[in-house]
């Protein structure tokens, strides 16, 4: 064993990208070994020391609050930072000096930054908008965007139907048609409603879409069209769905859209993930990646007790079944009930607690006027007319899932009713004049909703990691390096660089031995430099680069160092 350890350790140092003779044995044409790329890769990632940082004193400039997003344009030439100050600061990502700010960008805290090409970006905000800027003419917005009534937390484009798609915590997701605009707005669809959404993400060929929400569950949309997706989901409610799953009691309006599951489908079959760690029980999915090849989904959540965070790796790509009963529960109802796999204890449907705001910390998770369902939101589409003003949030600030649960909760209780009164051979009132004393095709110990299936989830796990607890309720986004082999999950005041083996390879290569999920591997941590929490991270889509922001406004640059560190 000690010798296959010192021959790694030897091939890896040779194919190192600090090794100096690795470029002449390039230039002379010599082929490379299998393995070598992970070599190489290991040799930068685990060589990624902090460089440069920046932060709104050093320039006296005014104060940026925290870094909630970073995005890098597409070629890898620009870096934009959303800040909770109400402004975006644009940087020169190699000489890490700022080129440009834009003070007032919003009216409240900026969420998110996406770019559409290499010059036109798109950024959201608390104060419900969306904003469209030219990075040639900064001076003024090319449009505001209105539809949304809560806060816009994420913004995505789909390069396949050149749309852009947003989502708030009004739980709504729409779609942007941005060259295609009428005298007061752009031609907009709400496409998906669900109670509890968080965060809403796409696969790079716009083939996937991936929601996360606040009661632990991740929902794929597979071969997503968005032209139809509004009528294919119509009245779906995933929360519903859910619990009819984990209480193992048939919901008739939840099963009415089990067609939507079935594998036969070829636009917007939806899949359920909810299998996490043994020790998670996830809760608030609060941060969603997808991987840059679209294979799998990276995510963070905080578990129940709210006294541990997590780090997951989920499949999303499609999986052939050969028979939809291999995804059912076939056991009837009120029997023998099967606990979810990797759980100490069984999951009940829970209903998040009552939440009350701060407004010190205008990204907290812990929220109530997000979290709150939006009373008669907008239109499920809109093509022009005066600008939309968002509805006020219910006085009772109820969140729009105790709705779901509580008309699943009256549908059970029917249920059960109706089921003892069958067991002890009572007159059940008919319209159609059927009462149990007839004839009837069930035996005395069985139960007539024995026909039923109700669908399982398929486990999805990969990779897991549990990470620092430190605070609490702020989203810290986690981002996949641009190869897809290192993820960037901030750790308290730093960050950490985490790969699924040691030998940093790709999922590509190393998923094919999982029989069941493992822990994530520590490359390297980067502690210290921060002076508070590190909420965001992103790395360059061109280079060997990562940047961190966190809540004081610093960012902090890293790359492959040999020298020392700051």
């Amino acid at each position: 064993m000690g010798n296959i350890n010192k021959d790694n350790l030897l091939y890896m140092a040779k194919y190192s990208a600090f090794n100096p003779y690795r470029m002449r044995e390039r230039e002379m044409g010599y082929t490379t070994s299998i393995g070598s790329s992970d070599a190489l890769a290991k040799s930068l990632y685990c060589g990624m020391k902090a460089i440069a940082t920046w932060d709104s004193d050093r320039e006296k400039a005014p104060p940026t609050g925290g870094i909630f997003n970073l995005e890098f344009s597409p070629e890898g030439t620009l870096l934009v930072a959303a800040c909770e100050k109400k402004s975006i600061q644009i940087f020169d990502p190699l000489t890490h000096e700022r080129i440009h700010a834009v003070n007032g960008a919003h009216t409240d805290c900026v969420n998110c930054v996406k770019f559409l090409d290499a010059r036109m970006f798109a950024t959201c905000s608390d104060d419900t908008t969306i904003a469209l800027w030219d990075v040639r003419n900064l001076k003024k917005k090319i449009r505001t965007l209105l539809g949304h009534s809560k806060w816009v937390k994420n913004i995505e484009f789909s390069v396949k139907d050149k749309l852009l798609v947003t989502s708030g915590l009004d739980g709504s997701i729409y779609t942007w048609d941005i060259n295609s605009y009428t005298e007061y707005n752009l031609v907009y669809q709400r496409v998906f409603h669900t109670s509890s959404l968080m965060r809403c993400r796409l696969s790079p060929d716009a083939r996937q879409m991936v929601l996360c929400t606040t009661g632990g569950l991740i929902v794929i949309i597979h071969d997503l069209n968005l032209a139809t997706l509004a009528q294919d989901l119509h009245g779906f409610k995933p929360n519903l769905y859910r619990l009819m799953q984990m209480s193992h009691q048939m919901i008739p309006v939840a099963a009415m859209y089990d067609h939507l599951f079935d594998s036969k489908n070829r636009e917007n079959r939806v899949e359920f993930v909810s299998d996490f760690p043994e020790g998670n029980d996830a809760e608030v999915v609060s941060a969603l990646q997808v991987h840059p090849q679209g294979w799998s989904a990276l995510s963070r959540n905080i578990s129940h007790d709210d006294k541990s965070e997590w780090t997951c790796i989920h499949d999303i790509q499609p999986m052939e079944s050969p028979c939809d009963k291999d995804t059912r529960d076939t056991s009837p109802v009120g029997r023998g009930r099967r606990t979810p796999s990797r759980r100490t204890r069984p999951r009940v449907y829970r209903v998040p607690r009552p939440m009350h705001p701060n407004p010190m910390a205008t990204t907290h998770i812990q929220i109530t006027r997000e979290s709150e369902r939006a009373a008669a939101g907008p239109s499920t589409s809109h093509q022009g007319g005066a600008p939309i003003s968002p509805p006020q949030p219910s006085r009772l600030g109820l969140p729009g899932i105790q709705n779901d649960v509580w008309e699943a909760a009256i549908t059970i209780k029917q249920h059960r009713l109706l089921q003892e009164m069958y067991n002890r051979g009572a007159d059940v009132p008919s319209t159609s004049g059927y009462t149990p004393h007839q004839e009837s095709p069930y035996t005395s110990d069985e139960e007539p909703a024995a026909k039923h299936f109700i669908r399982q989830n398929k486990n999805r796990l990969l990779y897991y990691i549990e990470e620092t607890n430190e605070g609490k309720g702020f989203i810290k986004e986690l981002c996949y390096s641009s190869d897809g082999r290192i993820v960037c999950s901030p750790f308290g005041r730093g960050m950490r660089l985490l790969a699924l083996n040691s030998d940093c390879g790709e999922l590509s290569g190393v998923a094919q031995d999982l029989s069941q999920p493992r822990l994530m591997v520590e490359l390297g941590q980067s502690l210290g430099i921060h002076t508070d929490l590190v909420v965001s991270s992103k790395f360059s889509p061109r280079y060997h680069m990562l940047v961190t922001g966190c809540l004081e406004g610093k960012i902090v640059w890293y790359q492959p160092f040999s020298g020392e560190s700051l």
